[in-house]
């Protein structure tokens, strides 16, 4: 039999049953509710006397269905009490954290997922459109609360505002959590980048395929071009290594000091000599460090999916004319991303008297929206004319 004591100032409910029917109860709430979350993971376990307390959430229907479901089988109480957060607990998920915090109506219209970048974090609330701004703002307090719960290293919760845009890549950030600083150091694949992330471009969520690049097989002294390379997460973590020598170009400024910073912060085999520079630029005849690289370079790395095709004619300008490789991104549209990506490339490719010698590696590196993808294509280009 169940019983409910009457509602106080305590913060949190308890199931109180007796311990030697703890375990019981416990697997009664495993195999008939098929939903342990009734237990409030969050807070400790209290044991007094021969009882022990189990905190429980405090949501109607779930208690409810608690009595329901068990009621008739086990004596227990549900009563109010002081609740102590438990320091060792480890939130497995947002909806975890903000069990009891949100209404589970809101619970279904949290970020499905969100970028942790160093100490700090950034999401979007496009499920909250539909809400009053009023209780939104609430919402999104505690969904921050929650995303510092479940990442331990993140100080600052931004909410990202708007899409990539401009020709630096950047998007506006709205600080919903911690101090408003978007200065960081992140960590990846054992380098070490500081970045601005308002400031400049990066997203974590390329690391597989950064990873890829890197422990590409590399010729000693090859020489490379990045020519969208930020605040080098690419070109760094290919030097580290590898011996070879990277020209890494960014027309952002703030870009480029990160990026000679990251140069200097992580240790590497190759040599990279960072310019901040477009690098339309480099095809110009008076242009002495693209006179200097013109049909020299061996390998070109093209990581600007929405532009990134309109560039291969500078690919072509620096590439050996007996041949080298370019790793092309871009944003193609489903059905068959790849195959229409080698065929943007090639149509480009044709129209200046180069053709693709062999398609080394393609696929799809990410979903990007619901009709496109993020694809790469890796290819051995050489000069036919």
């Amino acid at each position: 039999m169940m019983y409910m004591s009457k509602i106080g100032k305590e913060d949190t409910q308890f199931l109180k049953i007796k311990k030697d029917s703890a375990e019981k109860l416990l697997k009664l709430i495993k195999t008939k509710l098929s939903d342990e979350s009734i237990v409030d993971k969050r807070k400790k376990v209290i044991h007094s006397g021969v009882y022990v307390l189990f905190p429980i959430v405090k949501n109607e229907k779930k208690v409810n269905n608690l009595i329901e479901c068990i009621g008739n089988e086990l004596n227990f109480e549900i009563i109010n009490a002081k609740g102590k957060i438990d320091p060792n607990h480890k939130y497995r998920s947002l909806e975890e954290a903000l069990v009891g915090e949100l209404p589970e109506d809101i619970i279904d219209l949290i970020p499905k997922s969100y970028d942790v970048i160093g100490k700090i974090a950034i999401t979007e609330f496009d499920r909250f459109n539909s809400l009053s701004v009023d209780k939104t703002s609430i919402y999104k307090k505690k969904v921050a609360e929650a995303i510092v719960k479940v990442n331990k290293m993140v100080e600052t919760v931004y909410e990202k505002k708007s899409e990539v845009k401009g020709k630096y890549r950047l998007k506006e950030l709205r600080p919903i959590f911690g101090v408003d600083n978007p200065e960081t150091f992140h960590k990846e694949n054992h380098c070490i980048f500081k970045l601005d992330v308002k400031n400049t471009y990066f997203t974590p969520r390329l690391v597989f395929e950064r990873n890829r690049l890197s422990l590409l097989k590399f010729a000693k002294n090859e020489l490379i071009v990045d020519m969208f390379a930020g605040v080098g997460p690419i070109s760094i973590q290919i030097a580290r290594n590898n011996d070879v020598k990277i020209y890494s170009f960014d027309i952002n400024p703030a870009a480029h000091k990160y990026l000679i910073e990251n140069v200097n912060l992580n240790k590497l085999k190759g040599q990279i000599l960072a310019y901040n520079i477009d690098v339309v630029n480099l095809i110009k005849s008076s242009n002495e460090l693209g006179i200097n690289l013109k049909n020299r370079v061996d390998r070109t790395i093209m990581n600007l999916p929405e532009q990134s095709i309109n560039y291969i004619d500078i690919a072509c300008f620096l590439t050996k004319k007996t041949g080298g490789i370019i790793h092309l991104y871009q944003f193609c549209e489903k059905p068959n991303p790849i195959e229409k990506g080698i065929k943007n490339l090639r149509n480009q490719l044709n129209r200046m008297g180069w053709h693709i010698e062999e398609i080394i590696n393609s696929k799809i590196v990410k979903p990007f929206s619901p009709k496109s993808d993020l694809i790469v294509v890796d290819v051995k280009i050489k000069y036919i004319m």
